[in-house]
């Protein structure tokens, strides 16, 4: 349970360090966490509400902005499916990360739509936003398969040198 504890410490503080280091615009680790906590912990509070969490902690610094609620909402979905999901795999583990960004780009999109927009159509507000919700999903394949690799890696390794004894 300590050795968890670290882990999710040390992941935590990663996943908080990465709000502040100035990654390009929608490149974040940020819904591969979300998709990747049930590899972490069996606790169904931690899976659905650290993302949002970290969001909450670290938006006073960066600032505010006007889809803050469906951006909540949106990484919150992506906790929620999953908690729902049965296997714990890394087809499905990438499967709930397309999916989270797919309702990512449908709903936060639609706000900056309803918002104003720029005065773009609703069709242009989701046209225009492609190139950065692209780079929204390939940052999430990218960390999630990091993620997926690394505790893969620990894993076997633990079982290696078996740790417990």
């Amino acid at each position: 349970m300590i050795e968890f504890f670290k882990s999710a410490g040390l992941f935590i503080i990663c996943l908080l360090l990465s709000r502040f280091i100035g990654l390009p615009a929608n490149f974040t680790p940020i819904i591969a966490v979300a998709s990747f906590m049930p590899f972490l912990t069996g606790n169904r509070y931690i899976q659905l509400f650290l993302p949002v969490g970290v969001l909450i902690l670290t938006d006073p610094f960066l600032g505010f902005y006007s889809s803050m609620p469906i951006v909540y909402l949106c990484i919150l979905s992506a906790s929620i499916l999953s908690v729902l999901s049965k296997e714990l795999t890394y087809k499905n583990l990438i499967i709930r990360g397309i999916a989270s960004v797919a309702i990512w780009h449908i709903f936060v999109n639609f706000s900056v739509w309803l918002s104003g927009g720029l005065g773009y159509s609703l069709i242009n507000t989701y046209f225009l936003a492609i190139p950065f919700d692209l780079r929204l999903l390939f940052s999430t394949l990218v960390f999630s398969t990091l993620f997926y690799v690394l505790r893969e890696m620990i894993m076997n390794l633990s079982n290696h040198f078996d740790f417990n004894s």
